[in-house]
């Protein structure tokens, strides 16, 4: 199958690590601070650190008491932190992923088994939970955009989670495929984690955990319930973030420096507002193209619970295998479509996920016009090959 390179798309469609900022691209690995100490004040108190703290405070208008952290490691130890550092005596939830179960049985499950876990699953056939969670639980766990599925959960359920929570309920958000990329309800949380790479276009292994004043005082509560490891105890982490804006090991100055150019420049073309509406005219030209098809539908049936950052459509016609598509991208031996757009592994259904982030294309649905286009020749020649 011959596709004509120049007539490509020159971004990544994966969800991960996903396509950066051309400034990002663009610049000298030296000149990303790499070789500095992270305790440097020009680095951190004084110097990157605070700015892309200051950064993310503005694009994502956080109150000035809640804490920001850079964390070691991706979303998963993030999560592993939140749920050791912040949980009491019970813990609930939506699982409706493979992101969200990771949260809500890999890791919760290690917790003791006097923790009283409760977590709602969507029934056979469907993607997300009827029932709501526990919202009396000590720690309820939310993934607003579900990165395997293009699943999301609407803003007015993450509003309506917030109105009711109990006294000493905390409300968490696993954003990894929504912040920088989503117009979420303001503040509506206590604790807020997500990893750098997907729509920040950030290298892998980086993450940030805001906290709010009582999921920090929840700390030392949930220090006196378990002997927590030390390095998912974020006592030193809060302290070093709030006293000296710095990390308690040596952070990945590269990533924390891409991720200040990324959340600079959203906060200088509209913020999160822009790049919320970025995220939906790249999904949108998704949508319609699959409408146009005979052959492709999006996965998720109600428009209310689909994501617009991470977008899965669903191939219906029994002929075409969605990997031979993934396949033929692959073999153009382009380094951006290497990973091709392709079915997430745990998803049964016969499908193709693509990322919708800010930098997949800044300037509209070029990239993505691109791209459909390839697909599209690609189906052409499948459907011949498989009369």
């Amino acid at each position: 199958m011959n596709l004509d390179t120049k007539d490509l798309p020159t971004s990544t469609f994966t969800c991960g690590p996903s396509q950066g900022h051309p400034i990002v691209r663009q610049t000298p690995l030296y000149q990303t601070q790499f070789e500095r100490s992270h305790r440097a004040k020009d680095i951190s108190t004084d110097g990157l650190y605070k700015q892309a703290t200051d950064n993310l405070r503005q694009l994502l208008d956080l109150p000035a008491d809640y804490t920001v952290i850079f964390f070691m490691g991706g979303a998963t130890p993030a999560l592993d932190a939140v749920a050791w550092s912040l949980t009491k005596n019970s813990i609930s939830g939506l699982s409706y992923g493979a992101f969200s179960k990771l949260w809500c049985k890999k890791i919760a499950s290690c917790l003791e088994d006097t923790v009283i876990k409760d977590f709602k699953e969507p029934a056979e056939g469907s993607f997300f939970p009827a029932e709501k969670p526990d919202y009396n639980a000590s720690l309820v766990v939310l993934t607003p955009n579900e990165t395997s599925t293009g699943t999301q959960i609407p803003n007015e359920y993450l509003e309506e989670a917030w109105a009711s929570k109990g006294e000493d309920t905390l409300i968490a958000w696993d954003c990894t495929s929504c912040a920088g990329g989503r117009d979420l309800p303001k503040n509506k949380f206590d604790v807020m984690v997500f990893s750098m790479q997907k729509c920040f276009g950030v290298g892998g292994g980086s993450s940030v955990i805001i906290l709010s004043p009582k999921a920090v005082a929840r700390i030392e509560e949930a220090k006196k319930l378990r002997r927590i490891p030390y390095s998912l105890d974020l006592t030193e982490a809060v302290a070093k973030a709030q006293g000296k804006v710095q990390t308690v090991n040596t952070p990945s100055t590269t990533n924390i420096w891409m991720f200040n150019q990324a959340a600079q420049w959203m906060n200088d073309n509209g913020g999160i507002k822009a790049m919320d509406a970025l995220c939906r005219k790249h999904a949108e030209y998704l949508f319609k193209w699959a409408a146009s098809t005979d052959w492709l539908k999006p996965l998720v049936p109600q428009p209310e619970n689909r994501s617009y950052t991470t977008v899965t459509l669903e191939v219906t016609d029994p002929k075409i295998d969605a990997t031979a598509i993934s396949n033929a991208l692959k073999a153009t031996g382009l380094p951006n479509l290497q990973d091709g757009i392709k079915k997430y592994s745990t998803i049964k259904q016969n499908s193709l996920r693509i990322a919708c982030f800010p930098f997949v294309d800044i300037h509209g649905t070029a990239q993505y016009e691109k791209l459909t286009r390839a697909v599209d020749t690609i189906v052409k020649e499948l459907r011949k090959e498989n009369k």
